[in-house]
């Protein structure tokens, strides 16, 4: 609940990019994400979807799931997040628990979220999302 509260509190942006301009834009991160940060995923922990059930019935949101070891401590994949141009909204002292921490950082220019999640052990999570879009024409939730 405090992620959503977090996305939509932080999502103001001067002009909204289209679903396919944000799709694209989305994979292009987690390509780039991936490629710079010591992240292991191996193509059977890895998603790209189009619907999700957050959004309002009719509307669509791209997700785009990668599961893997981080080599070293995950701080790297954070930083290249944050190197890429996203700034953190929500950090790991919000949303702490004793076996993970989380990250949930945000494009001012995109409004594309990645939330980070670390697990026990070496494993990392990575969650990216654009807003949910009204397919016929494009708009944004409120």
């Amino acid at each position: 609940m405090l992620f959503c509260v977090g996305v939509a509190a932080a999502c103001t942006s001067a002009r909204q990019p289209s679903f396919e301009e944000a799709a694209r834009r989305l994979t292009a991160d987690t390509d780039t994400l991936l490629a710079a940060s010591t992240l292991t995923v191996s193509p059977a922990h890895r998603s790209d979807e189009t619907e999700d059930r957050s959004c309002l019935p009719g509307q669509v949101r791209r997700l785009v799931q990668a599961e893997g070891e981080a080599a070293g401590a995950p701080d790297g994949v954070l930083l290249a997040l944050q190197d890429m141009g996203y700034d953190q909204i929500v950090d790991d002292l919000d949303l702490r628990d004793e076996s993970t921490g989380v990250f949930i950082v945000r494009n001012p220019e995109t409004n594309l979220t990645f939330e980070l999640t670390v697990l026990d052990g070496p494993n990392v999570r990575i969650v990216g999302r654009t807003t949910c879009y009204t397919p016929a024409n494009e708009s944004t939730a409120p």
